[in-house]
């Protein structure tokens, strides 16, 4: 009982420390002629310093310092104005001491409930300290695991299982590569679909989010063995989309759909990526040249593939007027400036891909294109 009324104590002295301001009776501000004034004795305690150090002589010293005693007279009023202090009104100070009761009141209602006051103090230090005894001891762990393995049968499941436990263990401190390496041990000595989709995962944070070949082997190899495996479909339609095939990941994406359960935690990110690969799909499909036709036009008399070119470029830029949001318009817009040597034109074309798509490496790719030359 008395650690309640101590802590109510000092609560109720924090608030009034914070409140009393507001209470008490404010204290004037000095008037500016006060400041002036000290300024300029300041200045002539500066110039008989001045003068007896040899700095100034006797005729500069007088005419500095009748200066600075007109300045001084000027500055102090012939009589000062009184600037009374005022206190809030009796109605405000009520509303503040009631508020300095209510507010421990509040808290403590507030803390009851859930609080713990007999919990003891938990400094950083010996945050730190237990989180290092932590790192320590899960080392040691894994040296043991370690340790254990060597002794066993290279191709032993005993074997398998300490890899994998090492690679789950490496994984949550934030080792991927240590990880990586674990979980490649394991599923080399025998294939299982969870440790190789975990493994995938592992290579694309490795690689800034994108699906490397072994990663995409891998979940190929998951499907096989595991085709309900959700993870595995999702990463490979993320493959897809990243290789620029829009169709194929916006099957793979809808395929994940369908088979995922209604109230699928992951639904609002899958149904963002399919709405990424319908955009990406509809540009595929709009009107323009594509890499493809590119290619066939050059076979074409000069005239000819010019007007075939112009015609084709006239067409995706009056629709991407319409779609200005289009990020693959521009950017084929982009490439299709470039190869007809229209460099401002592709500069600006690429611009507005970049604005859409600015961490796109074909982006990255057309620039480096357009920097060269072509």
């Amino acid at each position: 009982m008395i650690d309640w009324v101590v802590l109510g104590a000092a609560t109720l002295v924090a608030v009034l420390a914070v409140l009393w301001p507001l209470l008490r009776r404010p204290r004037p501000p000095a008037p500016r002629a006060a400041h002036d004034a000290a300024l300029y004795r300041a200045q002539l305690a500066e110039l008989d310093r001045d003068r007896a150090e040899g700095r100034l002589s006797d005729a500069e010293h007088r005419d500095a310092v009748i200066e600075v005693q007109r300045r001084l007279l000027a500055a102090v009023p012939a009589s000062a104005e009184a600037h009374p202090a005022t206190r809030p009104p009796a109605h405000t100070r009520w509303a503040i001491g009631a508020i300095a009761a209510a507010l421990p009141a509040l808290a403590l209602a507030l803390y009851l409930p859930r609080g713990q006051p007999g919990m003891p103090a938990f400094p950083h230090a010996e945050v730190q300290a237990v989180r290092e005894a932590e790192r320590a001891e899960t080392d040691t762990l894994l040296a043991q695991v370690r340790a254990r393995i060597a002794a066993l049968p290279p191709d032993s499941e005993d074997a398998r299982r300490g890899w994998a436990l090492i690679a789950g263990v490496e994984r949550r401190r934030g080792n991927v590569a240590q990880a990586a390496d674990a979980a490649r041990r394991a599923l080399a000595i025998r294939f299982e679909p969870t440790l190789a989709v975990d493994l995938a995962e592992m290579l694309a944070i490795a690689a800034d989010g994108r699906i490397t070949p072994e990663a995409r082997r891998l979940l190929e190899q998951a499907r096989a063995a595991a085709p309900d495996d959700l993870r595995a479909r999702y990463y490979l339609a993320l493959a897809d989309l990243q290789a620029g095939d829009a169709e194929a990941a916006l099957a793979g994406f809808r395929a994940v759909e369908r088979m995922s359960p209604p109230e699928a935690a992951w639904r609002p990110m899958l149904a963002e990526r399919i709405a990424e690969a319908e955009t990406r799909a509809r540009a595929e499909a709009a009107p323009g040249p594509t890499r493809e036709q590119m290619e066939a036009a050059a076979g074409l008399p000069p005239a000819e593939r010019a007007a075939m070119i112009e015609g084709m470029v006239a067409r995706l830029a009056e629709r991407l007027r319409e779609t200005p949001d289009d990020a693959e318009g521009w950017l084929r817009l982009a490439r299709a400036y470039r190869v007809m040597g229209r460099t401002g034109d592709a500069r600006a074309a690429l611009e507005r891909a970049a604005a859409l798509l600015p961490d796109d490496p074909r982006v990255v790719a057309e620039k480096l294109a357009l920097g060269a030359g072509g």
